[in-house]
C-alpha cells in the first residue's frame, strides 16, 4: 500500500525549532569549553571573550546546520536502497567536517583566541586542528543523525497509529452506512410486507427464503471479520445478496450483469467498497427510470492495477455533478478510505455512461488479502 506517511513526517519536521534548540546548546557547549581552556591557562594571560567566540562560532555551525543532519537521519529509514542512503550520509558528513575545519581555521586567524601568544597561520591553524576536528565532528554529526533517526521513527510510528486508527473509524463508519442506507425502515417495511404476502399466498419457501436473505445480509455486515482489506470474493458474494434482495423491489425489470476477470478473485479490496457504489447505481440511477435498468459490475487487472467499476444505464449524472462537491456518503466513504489506504496510488473516477446513465471507476495497487478471509456460508 502505498501510504505517505515517510513524506508525511519529514513535511512535519519542525527545522525552526530544531535549529534555535540547537543553537542554544551549542551556545552552552561553547561557554564551557572556552570556560574550561581559560582557567586551565589562567596564567598565560588569554581573553576569555576571544575564546568564547572563537568557540561560540565554531560550535555554532553545527547548531546551524542540524536541521540538513537531522533530517538526513530521518531518511536513513526512507525509501531506496541502505547502501546509497548510508553513503550519502557518509558524503554529507565529511563535506560539513572540511567546511567546519575551514571556517574554524579561519575563524581562529581572525579572532586570535590566545592572544598574546603569536597568530597561528591559516594553514597552520588547519593542520593543526585536523585530528580534532574528525574526532569531534564526527561524534557531533553521528549523535544528530542518530537524533533524527529517532524523531522520525517515532514521528512515522505515531503517524502509522494515527493512520491505522483512521482506518478502523472508516471502516466502523462503512458497516454503519451500510446499515444506515440499506436498512431503513421503508427497506425493511417492503420486505416484511413482501414476507407476509408470500406468506398469505402459502408460499411458504419463498417467504422463508426471503427472511434468511434479509437476515443473512444484515449479519453478514455486522460479522463480517473486522479486516481493512478482503478478498474480493467476498465483496462479490456481499454484493450478489444485497441484489437478490433488491431484487424483491425490481423484479424483472432490474438486470445485473458481472464481468469479473478470473485473475482478479483472489485481490484485496476495501471491506464494504462495493455495495454502495451498487446502492448508489440503483437508487439514483435505476430507479426513477421506467423500463428494465442494467447494472454492471466489473473488475480487471491493468499494469499491477486492479480496477473496478459499476455502471448503470439510469438517468445519468445531473449536470456540473462534481464528486467532490455533489457526491453521496456511500460515494465519499470509498473515496475517502482509498485515499487513507493508498494515497496517491488510488484514482476514483465518476462520469457519465457511454450512451447513458454513470459510470464509477475505481483502481488501485494490485495486492493480496494479509489474511484468508471470505464471505459469511
Amino acid at each position: 500500500m502505498a501510504v505517505p506517511v515517510t513524506d508525511s513526517a519529514l513535511d512535519a519536521f519542525p527545522a525552526r525549532r530544531a535549529m534555535l534548540l540547537a543553537c542554544g546548546v551549542a551556545l552552552v557547549v561553547a561557554l564551557v569549553v572556552s570556560a574550561q581552556i581559560y582557567l586551565s591557562m589562567l596564567a598565560h594571560g588569554h581573553s576569555f571573550i576571544r575564546l568564547f567566540v572563537w568557540q561560540l562560532g565554531s560550535w555554532e555551525f553545527w547548531g546551524l546546520v542540524s536541521p540538513l543532519v537531522l533530517r538526513m537521519g530521518g531518511g536513513l529509514a526512507g525509501g531506496g536502497s541502505i547502501r546509497s542512503r548510508l553513503f550519502r550520509a557518509a558524503a554529507l558528513g565529511i563535506v560539513l567536517t572540511v567546511v567546519h575545519m575551514t571556517g574554524d581555521a579561519g575563524l581562529g586567524m581572525w579572532v586570535h583566541p590566545f592572544h598574546p601568544l603569536p597568530p597561528v597561520r591559516f594553514l597552520d591553524g588547519l593542520l593543526s586542528g585536523m585530528a580534532s576536528h574528525f574526532v569531534i565532528d564526527s561524534f557531533v554529526f553521528g549523535i544528530l543523525l542518530a537524533g533524527g533517526s529517532a524523531w522520525f521513527g517515532n514521528r512515522r510510528a505515531r503517524l502509522l497509529d494515527l493512520r491505522d486508527s483512521r482506518l478502523e473509524a472508516e471502516l466502523a463508519r462503512a458497516q454503519l452506512d451500510v446499515l444506515r442506507l440499506e436498512i431503513q425502515p421503508h427497506f425493511l417495511f417492503n420486505k416484511l410486507n413482501s414476507i407476509s404476502a408470500l406468506i398469505r399466498l402459502k408460499d411458504h419457501d419463498g417467504a422463508l427464503n426471503m427472511l434468511l436473505g434479509l437476515s443473512d445480509l444484515m449479519r453478514t455486515a455486522v460479522e463480517q471479520p473486522k479486516h481493512q482489506l478482503v478478498a474480493l470474493s467476498a465483496e462479490i458474494e456481499f454484493v450478489k445478496r444485497y441484489v437478490d434482495l433488491q431484487r424483491a423491489r425490481f423484479g424483472e425489470r432490474l438486470q445485473v450483469q458481472y464481468q469479473i476477470r478470473d485473475d482478479c478473485y483472489g485481490m484485496a479490496v476495501p471491506t464494504f467498497l462495493l455495495q454502495p457504489l451498487v446502492e448508489n447505481a440503483l437508487r439514483h440511477g435505476a430507479a426513477p427510470r421506467p423500463g428494465t435498468c442494467h447494472v454492471g459490475i466489473g473488475a480487471c487487472t491493468e499494469a499491477g492495477r486492479l480496477r473496478l467499476w459499476v455502471s448503470d444505464d439510469g438517468v445519468g449524472l445531473p449536470k456540473g455533478f462534481d464528486v467532490k462537491r455533489h457526491a453521496g456518503t456511500g460515494l465519499n466513504n470509498a473515496r475517502s478510505r482509498l485515499a487513507q489506504l493508498y494515497g496517491s496510488a488510488a484514482s476514483f473516477d465518476v462520469r457519465a455512461g457511454d450512451l447513458a446513465g454513470a459510470i464509477v471507476e475505481i483502481a488501485f495497487p494490485c495486492s493480496t488479502p494479509p489474511v484468508s478471509t471470505s464471505a459469511a456460508p
